[in-house]
């Protein structure tokens, strides 16, 4: 699996077998300006876009938990 052919542990290839198996990624599009804007904001305030979007994701499925 992550092995070397001469038997040593690859961490490379169990990080990115561990991904593959793991993550998923979400696309989407959005108009130049709004992104722009975006970016600019989250580095204004210091945020990780990623830690917005999370949130945001987070946030929408306790909602949806919560009228279940």
């Amino acid at each position: 699996m992550s092995k070397k052919s001469d038997s040593t542990f690859d961490q490379m290839a169990y990080i990115a077998d561990w991904k593959r198996k793991n993550m998923k990624t979400i696309n989407s599009s959005f108009k130049s300006d709004f992104v722009d804007e975006f970016r600019e904001a989250c580095k204004s305030l210091n945020i990780k876009q990623s830690d917005v979007i999370r949130k945001a994701m987070q946030e929408t499925i306790e909602k949806w938990k919560g009228g279940k």
